[in-house]
């Protein structure tokens, strides 16, 4: 009797242990197919928001390349072209109207800073002696960082390994260092790049950050020697590439009213330039950012490409990435 007993109470923990075992193993497909679900559905709205962000690009070039069309009286760019204001949200909707997400972005001149690249001429193979005046004098009005920074980065551009200064820094500094690297020998891509190169004496990472924060919001790094747009450009720039304040108050009075549309109507406007602020100076400008972000569900994708537009006003994108762009400077009022 007892072991009928006991058979039966075996019978009864095989059961429950099948039937828990069971339970698991649908609970786990209900979540795998949960979970495959969800990323299905992300994974299509993220090639979705793709799309977005390329249409985005499209439309951004269109105007691009309208307003060389509109321009009648001279080529310039200016913050009253209808490429440089405030684009507002465009809503997202699904097949039957209802809202899904939001497509955000703004397009800004990268020729209204200084563009790092124009220190070094590749095709000559020499530094820019008139672009170092002018960089070091930035340095000097961005938190006194020492002027070797310009050879440096002159060094860290040029093809060679010979030092332009005997304190600048080629590829065996830098591969002394705790993490070793080369120097890159080639343009810079980005001037987040700057946090590579020597500063002078400071090695630390975190004071070397601390320095050159007030610098890299005054400048770019694009791919071809580029003017100053004074008709787009920060106050902070013009003033650190050592505009005094009667003439940055000339350029901020007339821009305010009217786009400067020659160089030869801002020369004309702007007395006592130097040579080098003459070469620097423009009034146009060919690399713009698109910058903003795609929502869609619960994804959300960043823009941050460039676009090229050539003199004929053609507009070609040379750099795409999908991450979070720091808004710029906006140009102040005088």
């Amino acid at each position: 009797m007892k072991s009928q007993q006991r058979q039966q109470g075996v019978a009864m923990l095989t059961a429950l242990l099948i039937v828990a075992l069971a339970v698991i193993v649908v609970t786990s497909i209900f979540v795998q197919q949960r979970y495959s679900i969800r990323l299905s559905s992300n994974l299509q709205d993220m090639e979705q928001a793709y799309q977005y962000a390329y249409a985005a690009e499209k439309m951004a070039g269109f105007w691009l390349e309208q307003d060389i069309k509109d321009t009648k009286d001279g080529t310039y760019d200016a913050l009253q072209d209808k490429w440089a204001g405030k684009i507002e949200p465009k809503p997202i909707d699904d097949d039957n109207g209802q809202p899904i997400g939001e497509l955000q972005v703004k397009i800004d001149d990268l020729q209204a800073y200084f563009n790092v690249n124009n220190l070094y001429d590749v095709q000559a193979k020499k530094p820019r002696g008139s672009m170092i005046k002018v960089f070091q004098q930035m340095l000097q009005t961005a938190g006194a960082l020492p002027l070797g920074f310009a050879n440096n980065i002159v060094d860290w551009i040029d093809p060679d390994d010979e030092l332009v200064d005997r304190d600048s820094a080629e590829s065996d500094y830098y591969l002394m260092q705790e993490q070793p690297y080369q120097a890159s020998n080639a343009l810079l891509l980005d001037p987040s790049e700057l946090r590579l190169i020597k500063l002078g004496s400071v090695s630390d990472e975190e004071s070397k950050q601390a320095l050159l924060a007030e610098l890299m919001p005054l400048v770019t790094a694009l791919p071809t020697p580029t003017s100053v747009n004074v008709n787009t450009a920060p106050n902070k720039v013009l003033t650190a590439i050592g505009l005094t304040d009667p003439q940055l108050q000339g350029i901020v009075q007339e821009r305010n009213n009217n786009p400067i549309k020659s160089v030869e109507a801002l020369q004309k406007l702007v007395q006592n330039l130097t040579k080098e602020q003459k070469i620097l100076l423009g009034v146009s400008s060919n690399y713009f950012r698109l910058s903003g972000q795609v929502r869609l569900g619960k994804s959300r994708l960043f823009l941050n490409s460039v676009l090229f537009r050539s003199a004929e006003g053609k507009v070609h994108v040379i750099m795409r990435q999908f991450k979070r762009v720091n808004p710029p400077p906006e140009p102040e009022a005088a």
